[in-house]
């Protein structure tokens, strides 16, 4: 779990505090990316957004769409601020030739919690269901109003049936 912060100054006397290291995120390839500690700063002075957390299921196929692959994201209010909403952008992405390449890229502004209302989808219309591709989403919230870091959740890569 990857939790952010707003108020940079306590976030970083906490992290300085406990000496904590950051664990390592894998890649689709399953490299270790090493990202720096998840310290945000309020954009406006003496305000923090609190601490908040990036989700977003696995690429799967529509339960509503036949033929669909859906990704969502959204995110959640851990402490801070009640009432702010959040750019929400999901990137469903495949694997071919080795590189990840974008099929998709969606974004809403949504308030915390998830579901159908306050979660934004990708969804890419499969143009047959053979051959096997590896897909996943890339998920980056950015608080409106607050300046942020440049964390980016990365869904573990799923094995679909979905024709390009």
């Amino acid at each position: 779990m990857r939790i952010r912060t707003g108020a940079a100054a306590a976030a970083l006397a906490g992290l300085l505090a406990v000496g904590a290291a950051v664990p390592a995120q894998a890649d689709g390839n399953g490299a270790a990316q090493h990202r720096s500690a998840a310290v945000t700063q309020a954009a406006r002075a003496g305000s923090g957004v609190g601490m908040f957390q990036t989700m977003g299921d696995n690429v799967h196929f529509s339960h509503t769409v036949r033929g669909t692959i859906n990704a969502h994201g959204w995110w959640k209010n851990l402490r801070g601020p009640a009432g702010i909403k959040a750019k929400v952008t999901v990137w469903l992405q495949v694997k071919r030739g080795g590189e990840w390449k974008t099929l998709t890229k969606a974004a809403k502004n949504v308030y915390s919690g998830g579901g159908s209302g306050k979660r934004t989808a990708a969804a890419y219309k499969c143009t047959y269901n053979v051959g096997q591709y590896d897909f996943r989403s890339v998920i980056d919230v950015d608080l409106i109003g607050y300046a942020d870091d440049s964390y980016k959740k990365i869904t573990p890569t799923q094995r679909l049936g979905c024709g390009l």
